[in-house]
């Protein structure tokens, strides 16, 4: 036996003989379109606005100079490496979070870290954000 994967479609005469007594033989069920489309425009998404991309753009440029500050300080001081690394496995967030900051980082930042990694999250004004993953 045929089973229909969409057994909801409703043909003409499928419908109730109430809903086919107001339409003569000749008229057509009016189909209704779930997103209404405009016949000049035949994308059904809104026009493209690309200004909150591009500022988007120019702001995560901050965000990354500000990442490479962080990182730079981490590749170049082995002090500065064990201590953050201690601290995080520690589970001591204010001493992370100072160290991280005396890095140079001036943008907002939000750190949660496990036994062998560390994730910052560097984010401005909302409009974007950088993800900076570390293990040891």
């Amino acid at each position: 036996m045929y089973y229909s994967p969409y057994p909801y479609v409703l043909y003409a005469n499928q419908y109730p003989q109430w809903v086919m007594a107001n339409h003569s033989s000749s008229t057509q069920i009016p189909r209704q379109l779930a997103m209404p489309t405009n016949p000049t425009n035949t994308s059904p998404f809104p026009p493209v606005n690309t200004h909150k991309f591009k500022t988007s753009a120019k702001e995560i440029q901050n965000i990354m100079q500000q990442a490479h500050l962080l990182v730079d300080k981490i590749s170049v001081s082995e002090k500065f490496a064990h201590d953050l690394i201690n601290a995080a496995q520690l589970s001591n967030k204010t001493e992370v979070d100072r160290l991280i900051s005396s890095t140079g980082i001036t943008i907002t930042f939000d750190t949660k870290y496990t036994p062998d990694s560390i994730r910052i999250n560097l984010t401005e004004n909302g409009c974007c954000g950088l993800t900076v993953i570390l293990n040891w």
